[in-house]
């Protein structure tokens, strides 16, 4: 009980005075209602995160056909190659390198749940290996010398490319 102005009072006679019952009900009421609705959020995270690696699938899709693309070209660049048809396989997605990586982590930018980890730079999936079939391709010296050439302009091992004759 509390003394104020010499009266006593309880706590609910001081709720009830001066309508102060509907306010602490209707406080009440929207604590419940925050906790209902307050989880229906994980639907939309889950949505957004299929939405990132539909993204990221169709971002390694472009550059594989762009890196191919690129292959065919070289390829068809070369004395005595033609019609070239390009497959490149890799070794993974995309790595991110994050600022600050190390025991405690990334850096991180904002707070609570709108932190995100600062990235350095995104590096594209690394090439593990390359099927070339052109017309041209059966002979030796066109071989070797298109081994030679993708080796060193994707930084492969040559027995990482496969060149043949249509």
């Amino acid at each position: 009980m509390r003394e104020l102005g010499g009266k006593s009072r309880g706590f609910l006679t001081f709720v009830r005075e001066k309508g102060r019952l509907w306010l602490l009900v209707g406080g009440a009421l929207l604590g419940v209602l925050l906790l209902l609705f307050g989880g229906f959020h994980t639907d939309t995270d889950e949505a957004q995160t299929v939405d990132t690696v539909q993204a990221r699938v169709a971002e390694l899709a472009a550059y594989e056909a762009q890196l191919e693309k690129e292959i065919r070209e070289l390829c068809e660049a070369v004395s005595g190659v033609g019609d070239t048809d390009v497959m490149v396989s890799f070794e993974g997605g995309y790595s991110v390198c994050y600022v600050g990586e190390g025991s405690d982590g990334p850096a991180t930018v904002g707070a609570g749940s709108s932190e995100q980890a600062v990235f350095r730079r995104v590096s594209p999936p690394a090439v593990r290996g390359v099927g070339v079939v052109c017309r041209g391709g059966n002979r030796p010296e066109v071989q070797q010398r298109l081994t030679e050439l993708l080796s060193t302009a994707l930084g492969i091992s040559s027995s990482c490319v496969y060149v043949t004759g249509k």
